[in-house]
């Protein structure tokens, strides 16, 4: 497995708000087990929602409506090095996270912490409401997520999330394909995610399920674009396979 901390600058101590669409789950996880790997204790959690998964990929997992304290939470991370926490079961295979504010206070009880920070109902590419993403003032790194399997499908398809956004920001209608101007257009748009943004917060951006040499060379010429507004761009698989290219 190649390292994902080092090509997205994260380190030691940092809160890392993962946001964007294509993969945002694997990728927390991948980054999860690289840095347990380096005797870090990690705690994950989500500032919206997440689906249920074995604890062979979460670790000790606790919710906090069915009575889960800080003291569990502190003994997993002694004991087993990561936990995850979250704020209550909205359905058997659906859990709500917690508010912005209390992942602040959970901050220093770990060596990191990684955050799902927006939503995307597991689509490859996503343009921000008002309302997202939901990153926590402790944040020092903000990693947008895209997935490279969108290109030349269509800007109202099933791979877009919040395509009526999409669509203003890219100038696509909803039948045109996506190219890779128009993923430019969309992450680095001043009403996208870059408006996110704020001083001292650190930004990376994941180019996801970059797996053959057609979209390595997409990736390189939409990398190219992309610094700035972000600090980083990395490609490759949310698995653990990636390279830095800006």
């Amino acid at each position: 497995m190649t390292d994902l901390l080092v090509p997205l600058g994260i380190g030691r101590g940092d809160v890392v708000a993962v946001v964007g669409a294509g993969g945002k789950t694997t990728l927390v996880y991948a980054l999860a087990a690289q840095a347990r790997a380096r005797g870090w204790r990690v705690l994950v959690t989500t500032t919206t929602h997440m689906g249920t998964l074995p604890e062979a990929t979460t670790g000790p997992l606790f919710v906090e409506s069915d009575g889960a304290t800080d003291a569990d939470v502190e003994a997993a991370l002694r004991d087993h090095g990561r936990a995850t926490i979250l704020g209550r079961r909205v359905r058997p295979d659906k859990l709500e996270g917690l508010a912005p504010e209390r992942v602040d206070s959970l901050r220093s009880r770990a060596d990191l912490v990684l955050i799902e920070a927006d939503g995307a109902r597991s689509r490859s590419l996503k343009a921000p409401a008002g309302h997202e993403p939901v990153v926590p003032a402790s944040a020092t790194v903000m990693v947008v997520l895209a997935a490279l399997d969108v290109l030349g499908t269509p800007a109202g398809g099933a791979l877009v999330h919040r395509p009526e956004i999409v669509g203003r920001l890219t100038g696509l209608g909803p039948d045109e394909p996506v190219t890779g101007d128009a993923l430019v257009r969309c992450l680095s748009h001043p009403e996208s995610y870059p408006a996110r943004l704020r001083p001292g917060l650190r930004s990376a951006v994941f180019l996801n399920k970059v797996e053959d040499p057609g979209r390595t060379a997409a990736a390189e010429r939409i990398a190219a674009r992309l610094c700035p507004p972000y600090g980083t761009v990395v490609a490759g698989s949310a698995r653990g396979d990636a390279r830095r290219l800006g």
